[in-house]
């Protein structure tokens, strides 16, 4: 039972027996850049099926790299988590009964960190690839595709995938978008020149300062730090082709299928009271939302992955 469920005044029958939710159970969230106010309604039965240590803890240990906006990334005071994903795995962990415990690391050891169950979870614009699967499964939540991000101007003339062989691109390690990358360059006569970063911010400044010629990302991603980043300001995103589109998810342990399922089902209910459409919205990314929540259906896009 989380916390603020046991601070209870009075006497108030069990709303397990009932099969309904006390108003001891519902948490308020802020999100959206505005911090709007939305109730969750914390799930009696969804976290009675949750395993003991989690139950006992009160948390959900989440991993995720603030470095890409509107999905995570670190507000003004360089220290508060925000954005989409923060948003949506507040919510998850309160209608599990819990509180999200959140962790900043580098998206390259997200997986590993999993493997190494430092955290139960992430929420950072992770794909689910047939490649992850074979390490971990995955609760997919939403969608995006992947865009060439240029010079202002677009110097070189891209227009196509195709146009990057011969060019120096930058990306991200471990990413869907390397992928797309490194499978391009198996078709192309002059190769590209891939240099792979640990951090985007490091790859979009090698295409500001010219030792890039492009670099791939989430299209949402890009599209909002060039609107919104001054450091940016020099860079475009070529939004009339996307790549690659595919699945957001949240990966687990194979071994820890009580906890995927719950995150599943809780998702599933927060489709159904409305808050995951709130959510979307708050962030301008109605349009990424799914109509069902699946578990390892990375197959159906099939994007490539390390």
């Amino acid at each position: 039972m989380s916390t603020l469920s046991k601070a209870i005044c009075g006497v108030v029958v069990s709303s397990a027996l009932l099969g309904v939710v006390s108003l001891a159970d519902a948490a308020t969230l802020k999100i959206g850049p505005d911090g709007t106010p939305l109730d969750v309604a914390a799930s009696t039965a969804l976290e009675a099926g949750l395993p003991a240590d989690i139950k006992s803890s009160s948390v959900l240990k989440i991993a995720t790299d603030p470095s890409s906006p509107p999905y995570e990334y670190y507000a003004a005071d360089g220290q508060t988590l925000i954005g989409a994903d923060i948003d949506l795995g507040n919510a998850v962990a309160a209608k599990l009964g819990l509180k999200a415990n959140w962790s900043a690391i580098q998206f390259p050891g997200i997986i590993a960190a999993i493997e190494a169950k430092r955290f139960e979870t992430a929420l950072s614009g992770i794909g689910d690839t047939p490649a992850r699967e074979q390490k971990v499964d995955f609760v997919d939540y939403s969608t995006d595709g992947n865009a060439i991000v240029v010079p202002k101007g677009n110097p070189t003339g891209i227009k196509t995938i195709s146009d990057l062989c011969g060019k120096h691109v930058a990306v991200l390690q471990g990413s869907v978008m390397q992928g797309l990358v490194e499978q391009q360059n198996a078709h192309c006569t002059q190769k590209i020149d891939v240099q792979v970063f640990q951090d985007i911010n490091q790859a979009l400044l090698q295409v500001r300062t010219g030792r890039a010629d492009a670099t791939m990302y989430q299209y949402g991603v890009a599209a909002y730090v060039i609107k919104t980043s001054p450091q940016a300001g020099g860079l475009q995103v070529l939004s009339f082709k996307e790549y690659g589109t595919g699945y957001n998810a949240m990966p687990f342990l194979k071994s820890e299928k009580a906890v995927r399922d719950a995150t599943q089902r809780a998702i599933t209910e927060l489709k159904a009271d409305g808050a995951y459409r709130k959510i979307l919205g708050a962030w301008g990314m109605e349009a990424n939302g799914l109509e069902k929540i699946t578990i390892n259906d990375g197959l159906k896009y099939n994007q490539p992955s390390n």
